[in-house]
């Protein structure tokens, strides 16, 4: 109605590739779903190390770091396969809270399998569709990234470790279970996977289209394959086969949904920075930043900090990122962050502060429903591993950055 942008700059987001690769990755966990191969890699691992509490959330964290490679679709990943691994275990070792009795040991598995989602989401490019939506956002201001797939996983993969080995010890202080044992979680492991039976065809299917996947993602920047048509060749792969049927695609009503509001964020994002938004406002802050007399390590942490701190405002990391990204972004190079370490920076900032609140991420409203947890424990468990992850990704991943030439 003001004219301010067209029918057609309107739709078009819609062309964009980082949007289809959001809407197929709905499908593809719906394959996982279907398949039960996600739930089948999970079982074995809680019945090989699920004998103790902290075994049990080391495993099922390793779980979901695997399927996080072949995953790029972080909500679904949490909410749709491991948290009902993870409540069902907690059910069966006594721990469920309509019987008061959430403390046993749910709200600490809980707790960790919340966390490992931002952790994966980190490690892989892969993890997360937001992932592929910062490159992008980057790239539109001028900062691209070679051999996205490599570089993303060289720069991620010690602090990501170090992550993934802190969780479950901060969640073993912030809130404790009551049982240290879970002498049930492997039995109840091994009774649902003799209930399964031996691997399916259509699990080996997927399990080969998602590896083939992998290897061409990995691969995208020597081969030449955009990571949109690797998923779109996957997808169709997986319908010709029988694994995952169009009815199945047709009715996944959240992904649809997702495809429709991502596409408008990405529409939007494109338009701040179309309407000199995005400079403006980058231009006006570092100005700021410069008068306060702030070298460039010191206005590091400020942006970083305050970018992080905004999320308390949003109730979608995509949200977030396209609104705020390529502004922060831009600061942190004009006031002196190399460019590639400032993308980094700020990307693996979009995933850490997934867990901050219990409406931070789509994950966060379906976990949060299971009353596992109350809310001041959330709030409270958010704000210390926002510290505990700034204080970790600072010194390690500083150090590490350092130590591959990134920095």
């Amino acid at each position: 109605f003001t004219g301010t942008a067209t029918l057609a700059k309107g739709l078009k987001a819609f062309t964009e590739e980082v949007v289809w690769l959001v809407l197929i990755a709905f499908f593809l966990a719906e394959g996982f779903h279907k398949t039960g191969l996600g739930d089948r890699i999970a079982l074995n691992v809680i019945r090989v190390v699920g004998g103790t509490t902290l075994g049990l959330a080391y495993g099922l964290n390793f779980a979901e770091l695997v399927v996080a490679a072949a995953m790029p679709c972080s909500a679904a990943r949490a909410a749709a396969m491991f948290y009902p691994i993870t409540k069902s275990v907690c059910k069966a070792s006594g721990s469920d809270p309509n019987e008061g009795t959430e403390s046993k040991c749910g709200k600490f598995l809980v707790e960790c399998c919340y966390q490992a989602t931002a952790t994966s989401s980190c490690m892989f490019l892969t993890g997360a569709a937001q992932n592929y939506f910062v490159l992008k956002l980057a790239d539109d201001v001028g900062i691209h990234l070679d051999h996205p797939f490599h570089t993303w996983f060289v720069a991620a993969v010690v602090p990501a470790f170090v992550s993934f080995l802190l969780t479950p010890l901060v969640a073993l202080k912030l809130m404790p279970p009551e049982s240290r044992t879970t002498p049930d979680a492997p039995k109840v492991a091994k009774q649902r996977l003799d209930e399964m039976g031996p691997i399916s065809d259509d699990e080996k299917v997927f399990l080969f289209v998602m590896l083939g996947m992998v290897v061409l993602w990995a691969s995208s920047s020597l081969i030449h394959v955009k990571p949109a048509i690797t998923a779109f060749c996957g997808l169709g792969i997986l319908l010709l086969t029988g694994v995952i049927t169009w009815e199945d695609c047709a009715k996944n009503q959240q992904a649809w949904s997702t495809f429709v509001s991502f596409a408008t964020l990405v529409g939007l994002a494109e338009m701040l920075k179309i309407l000199g938004i995005v400079e403006w406002l980058s231009s006006v802050v570092t100005s700021k930043i410069r008068a306060a007399g702030l070298a460039q390590v010191p206005a590091f942490l400020v942006i970083i900090t305050s970018y992080w701190l905004i999320h308390y405002l949003f109730a979608s990391q995509v949200a977030h990122v396209s609104a705020w990204f390529q502004p922060f972004l831009v600061m942190l190079v004009e006031t002196g962050t190399p460019k590639i370490p400032a993308l980094f920076a700020l990307a693996f900032v979009s995933n850490l502060f997934a867990t901050l609140t219990p409406y931070a991420s789509a994950q966060s409203a379906v976990l949060f429903a299971g009353h596992y947890i109350t809310p001041v424990e959330w709030y409270k468990a958010g704000f210390v591993y926002m510290l505990a992850y700034y204080i970790e990704w600072l010194v390690v991943g500083a150090a590490w950055w350092r130590l591959i030439g990134l920095v």
